[in-house]
């Protein structure tokens, strides 16, 4: 579902951000030659289901009917405005309508015409079909130039079938195993580069693969304090006010932008941005979870922000507050919506990548939460924090005079109660219980609070348990 959010917003914000440049292309297409504006041809998509795949034409109207499916470069059927897009990959863009309807993904494998499809190997097609295709891929990048290899062939339409179409399915079956918004967005940052720098070199010791770099990253991505909550909310009030200056902006323009807003706009402002937080308050839009953010996420989202848009312009318009322009009121709720859920797609993104690459040094990456703060839990700190793929989040004590303290650097945030807080437990892959010097009441109740979350338990054994497993082998041994 995160995915499918990524999809829409993306397309969404694509589209209307490039929609100038859309009429620029279509004008270009008509004024070169007759016919229509898109190329509309069926692919097969999701679950082998077919679908008109949207493009900017680049072929002569007839010609592109009647011809092979395949396209060669100095293919004579391609228009003059066509090679431009083509070669710039601008005919694609259209593409992006197809992935607002839910039949295209920004990243996906390519979709193939039926006759193509026919050509899967039987044990892949499944796999291959069980994804919605994309806009790019690793295997289009990678064959970037397919027209020009193409045009080298005796038969292009053999070597498509026989030679490239296979590697490229390869290639999108390591896509398809790996589905992960982290590597969605390595894909879409590859296709810009490619699209504005292709000349660029690959550096492999890019800060990009710089695993300590991002095991740091993630550890204070990762961490937990009360405070972030607040920062959170500062920034989602940040977006509104910046989103409520860029609706005029895009209203009045550069020039009227200032002397076209009213002496008290900023008041209104500040109300409609309590009127945001308020609203996402009471739909349940998380504060400190901007790492898991996802589809049920940004139908909050969008509930919250529809609905204090709603309410801001019912109180404008009761105010009487003529000099608030009423474009402002209707598309303040859409930018402020797309604003806030780029910024936690993008946080999302980013911590799902730094958490792969914390992992390439080798291991399982392991976060714990430890109950207690006691000697034991300092010495499992120690011993235990920041090595071997592991990193001790938060401490918990139900003692006062414990709380707020630091042991190794790790923060004592709470009481045992904390345990139930869903962003702790969402953030962490093991609870340990280091309570070994609590009453056995206090160390049963710690470890059936540890055991409810769900999450791998494990335990620092009190003197008596470890007595009690020594007696045994010295039996065995006077034995």
């Amino acid at each position: 579902m995160a995915k499918r959010a990524l999809d829409v917003l993306g397309a969404g914000l694509g589209l209307l951000l490039l929609a100038p440049l859309f009429l620029l292309v279509a004008l270009a297409i008509k004024l070169d030659t007759p016919g229509p504006v898109f190329f509309r041809q069926d692919r097969v998509g999701l679950h082998g289901r077919r679908f008109r795949i949207f493009k900017f034409r680049t072929m002569e109207h007839r010609a592109a009917a009647e011809g092979t499916q395949l396209t060669v470069a100095g293919d004579a059927r391609i228009t003059r405005v066509g090679r431009f897009l083509r070669a710039t990959k601008l005919d694609e863009l259209a593409q992006l309508i197809d992935v607002v309807r839910g039949t295209m993904s920004l990243v996906g494998p390519r979709p193939e015409v039926p006759r193509y499809v026919e050509h899967y190997p039987p044990e892949w097609r499944e796999r291959l079909l069980s994804v919605r295709p994309g806009m790019t891929d690793v295997a289009s990048l990678r064959y970037r130039h397919e027209n020009d290899l193409l045009a080298r062939a005796d038969d292009p339409e053999r070597e498509y079938i026989e030679v490239i179409l296979p590697l490229k399915l390869q290639v999108a079956l390591d896509y398809v195993d790996r589905p992960t918004l982290a590597n969605d967005l390595r894909v879409l940052g590859l296709t810009l580069r490619a699209a504005f720098a292709p000349a660029l070199p690959h550096r492999r010791s890019s800060f990009m693969n710089d695993t300590r770099l991002w095991s740091r990253i993630d550890r204070a991505m990762s961490s937990l304090h009360p405070q972030r909550r607040w920062a959170a909310m500062a920034v989602d009030a940040l977006v509104i006010l910046a989103c409520w200056q860029v609706t005029y902006l895009f209203r009045l323009g550069f020039e009227r932008w200032q002397p076209g807003r009213p002496a008290y706009d900023d008041y209104v402002a500040v109300g409609v941005c309590i009127t945001y937080l308020v609203c996402m308050a009471l739909a349940g839009v998380p504060r400190s979870l901007w790492r898991f953010f996802g589809f049920d996420d940004f139908r909050r989202l969008t509930v919250a922000c529809f609905a204090a848009g709603l309410l801001s312009a019912v109180a404008v318009l009761m105010a009487h507050l003529v000099g608030v322009a009423r474009a402002v009121l209707l598309l303040h709720p859409l930018f402020t919506l797309v604003a806030l859920s780029l910024v936690r797609m993008t946080w999302r993104l980013v911590w799902e990548h730094a958490r792969s690459r914390s992992t390439d040094g080798g291991g399982e990456l392991r976060r714990a939460v430890v109950l207690g703060a006691g000697d034991a839990a300092r010495r499992l700190v120690a011993g235990l924090h920041l090595r071997d793929g592991w990193t001790v989040l938060a401490l918990l004590d139900d003692d006062p005079a414990k709380q707020g303290l630091r042991l190794g650097g790790v923060p004592v945030i709470g009481g045992l109660e904390r345990l139930r807080e869903p962003d702790l437990v969402l953030s962490a892959t093991h609870v340990i219980v280091a309570m070994p010097g609590a009453t056995a009441e206090a160390r049963a109740a710690a470890l059936a609070q540890a055991k409810a979350t769900g999450l791998t338990v494990f335990t620092v054994p009190s003197q008596s348990e470890l007595q009690a497993e020594e007696r045994p082998v010295s039996a065995a041994r006077q034995a």
